[in-house]
């Protein structure tokens, strides 16, 4: 991962540049899971910030796929958004096999970047994290996406309330913070000393 710049200046550009990717992405991948990771991870490389290289990032794509839609569109798991977003997050934070070797507490940080983030938005925002609980939020309704005839009263409630527009669709909204959180990482990256005190693990 690199950063040819500095993006602290450009930060709410980089913000509603993903918005926009995500946006464009709904309809594009028809997936959350794949729409949000590939929204945020090619946002910061039109910005200069190389999370991974465009083969890895297709590799990844590919395994997000399955996870959309609350893990393969069943509504009972995480949200995909919050799923490719924490993804981003994750990679972003840089603990790879090496340090987890080195010292298991690395994983604090990938752990208290994807939680102290999106996933504290989505509790607030949704009052969980799954598919469902989003989904019930946003519309006092869940669809099983499995049915046909519900999926279709899902497409069409959706465009009624205007939910595909950016800013509104949830994989949008989502890109455009772990955008502006993976930023902020960037700029006061957590350390290994800080996870450990913060957490009592020495």
């Amino acid at each position: 991962m690199g950063c040819k710049h500095d993006c602290t200046g450009c930060k709410q550009e980089c913000i509603d540049r993903a918005v926009q990717l995500g946006y464009e992405n709904t309809t594009k991948y028809w997936g959350c899971a794949q729409s949000t990771f590939v929204a945020v991870v090619d946002t910061l490389r039109e910005y200069g910030v190389e999370l991974t290289d465009k083969e890895s990032e297709e590799a990844i794509f590919k395994c997000l796929v399955g996870l959309s839609g609350g893990h393969a569109n069943m509504g009972d798991g995480n949200c995909g958004a919050l799923t490719g977003a924490a993804f981003a997050i994750s990679l972003a934070s840089g603990v790879d096999r090496q340090k987890q070797l080195e010292n298991k507490d690395y994983r604090w940080i990938a752990f208290d970047n994807v939680a102290k983030t999106v996933g504290q938005k989505f509790l607030e925002e949704y009052g969980g994290v799954t598919c469902r609980s989003v989904t019930w939020k946003r519309f006092g309704k869940w669809w099983n996406s499995w049915n046909p005839v519900a999926k279709a009263d899902f497409s069409k409630e959706e465009k009624e309330r205007g939910c595909l527009a950016p800013g509104k669709c949830t994989i949008s909204k989502t890109a455009g913070l772990a955008v502006g959180f993976i930023l902020d990482m960037l700029e006061n990256p957590r350390t290994l000393e800080q996870i450990q005190k913060d957490h009592n693990l020495v």
